[in-house]
């Protein structure tokens, strides 16, 4: 190679050389320039485990306006605002033991104090400028387990026979003791519907299964509350209640087969025109809306052809519209009758005792 060649390539050794060096000062001037940036960062608020038996719960105050987000002002060299915004990744946490104190109370926080003093965001050459909201207000409180025996709370006038049952016969309450500070009473409550009643029938041992449990003052939206279980079952007899209600007379009414309606003449006897002294027993609603007049019952005879091709002179009694758990409990009563074909030649109504057919 000769002089001049080997010249040419210092002199481009040297100029890569030099354009290297002039990059590598541009990056780390450009690296330790002040900047400033705007970060946004979601607050969450965390509890702790258990620790010596005592488990916190923790929360934004209710009367304070809710803090979902922050904002926070930087200012740093590029390098420094990247690292920054690398080990925040935009979750902002605020845990009780660490930046919430582990004692029961409310507590206002300086969020900038908070974020200048959390050793994972210590980045060399990054100021924290400003945080808006500037700061949050928590409450903090224990955990506290309380146990209720289960009662249960039946419609008025309900009666049952033996006692009532609830599996399980207890429940746990999961409060802070603040919401258990509201308690007035010391036992929980099922309380059995009119409707659910409605389903059971009277003397048999059953179960209402599914019963919300309830306790005064107490709701499972409250702050961390909850009932275990929620739900439980009712076991109960209802006792069988009756009443005995004398009807007022009812009209006799007679009922003759579709086909024949129109070609027959039926006469009550005067004497057994109304139906009299009828008892009807049954529940204690049923006979009272009985009573009230509410159910209208009526009294009839029904007539099949083959009675009246017969001429029959008397027919039972029937009631109907009767509650479904009533039942009628006086004798069985005959109705005298006169059955006559109408328009049939040299016929004559027949006579009480005497019988016409073939």
């Amino acid at each position: 190679m000769s002089e001049k060649q080997r010249g040419m390539f210092a002199r481009i050794r040297t100029l890569i050389v030099v354009t290297l060096l002039t990059l590598m000062v541009w990056l780390l001037a450009e690296s330790r320039m002040v900047q400033s940036n705007t970060i946004e960062a979601q607050v969450t608020i965390a509890s702790v485990e258990p620790s010596g038996g005592v488990e916190f719960v923790v929360r934004q105050s209710p009367n304070s306006i809710p803090v979902r987000t922050v904002t926070l002002e930087i200012e740093g060299s590029t390098a420094g605002l990247d690292r920054f915004a690398r080990q925040l990744q935009n979750n902002f946490e605020l845990r009780v033991g660490r930046e919430i104190s582990p004692i029961p109370g409310t507590y206002t926080l300086d969020l900038r104090s908070i974020l200048r003093a959390s050793p994972d965001l210590d980045v060399h050459g990054v100021t924290i400028k400003e945080v808006n909201p500037p700061e949050i207000i928590v409450e903090v409180d224990e955990l506290e387990t309380r146990e209720f025996r289960v009662g249960v709370q039946l419609p008025d006038g309900v009666q049952t026979d033996g006692s009532i049952r609830v599996e399980p016969a207890s429940v746990r309450l999961r409060a802070p003791s603040t919401v258990l500070a509201a308690l007035e009473s010391q036992d929980a409550t099922v309380t059995l519907s009119a409707a659910q009643i409605a389903q059971l029938t009277p003397g048999r041992y059953e179960t209402v299964p599914g019963g919300v449990v309830e306790i005064e003052n107490i709701s499972v939206s409250d702050w961390s509350t909850t009932i275990e279980p929620a739900q439980v079952d009712v076991l109960l007899e209802l006792k069988t209640v009756t009443q005995q209600l004398e009807l007022d007379p009812l009209p006799i009414q007679v009922v003759i087969a579709p086909g024949e309606v129109g070609d027959w003449s039926v006469e009550i006897d005067d004497s057994d025109r109304d139906l009299v002294g009828v008892l009807i027993e049954g529940p204690v609603e049923d006979i009272e809306a009985l009573r009230s007049g509410l159910i209208s019952p009526k009294a009839f005879v029904s007539l099949s052809f083959e009675d009246l091709e017969r001429g029959i002179t008397s027919q039972k009694a029937e009631i109907m519209y009767l509650p479904a758990g009533c039942r009628v409990i006086s004798p069985e009563r005959d109705i005298g009758l006169r059955i006559a074909r109408k328009n049939a030649p040299d016929s004559t109504p027949a006579q009480p005792g005497e019988n016409q057919g073939p």
